[in-house]
């Protein structure tokens, strides 16, 4: 995946520009984007044969990136990955408990890996047999599984799809790593000759086609098998636009044309594919560099996106639920990425998060789900916004409950009714100095974030937030991992 995010040009060029292809304010946009723009919450999967290697080639420890890029960065040959690739055997797997899963979290949609950079297809593909069913002793389609068990369970589903990097299918783009991002190979410095001769391949085999030939034969046929197979996808997620031309983007586009439903993110090809939302990676972007943008934040659970057996690094149910009201606060969607163990479990440490955020969002999900930015920015946490008829209700998520019993908002609303969301007890509220001021109990109600509705008798405008930094997000690479 593209890890490094850089904040670049005016949101006024992208509102004349990068917007203006797809884009658009019409009613049949804003219809197609309702579903998820209300959902707010999403599951991400990162699963391959990569998850084999769960972040360990030859006895070391991957030094730098996701454990899915391990062929690259440890410069696996392909022909050994292949090999590996063709032992694995998910024996665990159970797509409905996955799903059950994230719909228990509280997730209204799922995006799973069809085809990461590895090349290797989840689903059965007449393009290539380099597949979960032609090329492993598990002989099962795991995209129609994790389908089925979305449609049973009510879960909209997305599919994440590599369109042009591919390592293991000729002629896809490959990404210039140096081998000590990997590990201590002793022949580095002829591998690192050998990829910078050959726009970051280092095995023969990867250069034996062009990327014209490989994105006809693979990539274009692929999507659409994926397209035609599963007419009743809500959104495509594309990933590393390098070598595409526009060309080739436009045969994409042509063929997502076929369903207008399917929402699409940022990464086709830029900057003329903009798609429907931006894609800020692993971070939660200021309040005003998002400025009348659908966006999307996608972050690990832990450190990596593919399974990594010694990961150490996993985010705690607080900062979990902190980033999910952060980003709805702002307007956002949080796509919370698991990568499932080589037999196809999902690890414990992420199943136990998961289940605290479940537990959270079945008292407090109102304060997320159908929610707009409220503009309102709190050092004590965060505010979400609903407006219901003529009237304003606001959602603070209070994540640094006051040790006086004391709760100031900086603004001087006409408030109707203030009440602790979990279970509807009524607080006292005053008026003063421009601030509302609401008397709420010594404990936290909730453990990591408890919210407080307060209810106007009035309703806000909503105001554009105007901002001289203003700026829109352009993911150029993963390096910052």
């Amino acid at each position: 995946m593209y890890k490094k995010l850089l904040l670049t040009l005016p949101i006024l060029l992208i509102s004349i520009v990068g917007f203006s292809q797809n884009i658009n304010t019409t009613l049949d946009y804003n219809e197609k984007m309702s579903w998820w723009r209300d959902a707010k919450f999403g599951m991400f999967i990162h699963w391959g044969p990569y998850s084999m290697y769960g972040g360990v080639y030859n006895g070391f420890n991957q030094q730098r990136g996701g454990a899915e890029w391990i062929m690259n960065r440890c410069k696996i040959p392909v022909m050994e990955y292949r090999a590996k690739a063709s032992t694995f055997n998910p024996v665990n797997w159970n797509a409905d408990e996955v799903v059950k899963l994230a719909k228990d979290t509280g997730m209204k949609y799922i995006v799973f890996t069809t085809k990461h950079h590895d090349g290797f297809a989840m689903f059965q593909s007449k393009a290539s047999n380099f597949n979960m069913v032609d090329y492993t002793p598990f002989k099962r389609d795991i995209i129609d599984e994790f389908v089925k068990a979305c449609r049973k369970h009510d879960i909209k589903f997305g599919f994440y799809y590599s369109q042009s990097q591919d390592w293991c299918n000729a002629g896809g783009a490959t990404a210039r790593k140096l081998i000590h991002e990997g590990w201590p190979n002793p022949d580095s410095i002829r591998i690192n000759e050998f990829t910078a001769a050959n726009k970051g391949a280092w095995d023969c085999l990867q250069r034996e086609k062009t990327f014209d030939e490989y994105f006809n034969s693979i990539a274009l046929p692929q999507v659409k098998e994926l397209l035609e197979r599963y007419s009743d996808i809500s959104v495509i997620w594309w990933d590393t636009p390098m070598s595409i031309t526009d060309e080739q983007a436009s045969k994409l586009q042509q063929e997502l044309s076929k369903y207008p439903q399917i929402i699409t993110n940022d990464r086709l090809k830029r900057p003329n594919f903009a798609g429907d939302f931006k894609t800020p990676e692993g971070l939660i972007p200021k309040a005003e560099d998002i400025v009348s943008v659908d966006w999307e934040t996608c972050m690990n659970i832990g450190n990596s996106w593919g399974y990594k057996s010694w990961e150490n690094r996993w985010k705690t149910p607080y900062e979990l639920i902190k980033n999910l009201t952060s980003i709805a606060a702002r307007g956002g969607n949080y796509l919370l990425n698991i990568g499932p163990t080589p037999l196809g479990d999902v690890p414990s440490e992420a199943k136990s998060r998961l289940i605290e955020m479940g537990k959270w969002m079945s008292v407090y999900g109102e304060a997320i789900y159908g929610t707009q930015r409220s503009l309102i920015y709190p050092a004590w946490g965060d505010c979400t916004r609903k407006d219901v008829g003529n009237k304003t209700v606001l959602y603070l998520c209070v994540s640094e409950w006051p040790k006086n019993g004391k709760l100031i908002l900086d603004e001087n609303y006409r408030v109707k009714k203030a009440s602790l969301l979990n279970d509807n007890s009524a607080l006292k509220v005053q008026r003063k100095n421009k601030q509302i001021i609401i008397q709420v109990p010594q404990k936290a109600p909730n453990e990591y974030v408890s919210v407080i509705k307060l209810e106007l008798n009035e309703k806000l405008p909503i105001n554009k937030l105007i901002s001289n930094t203003a700026k829109y997000f352009e993911i150029v690479d993963e390096q910052n991992n």
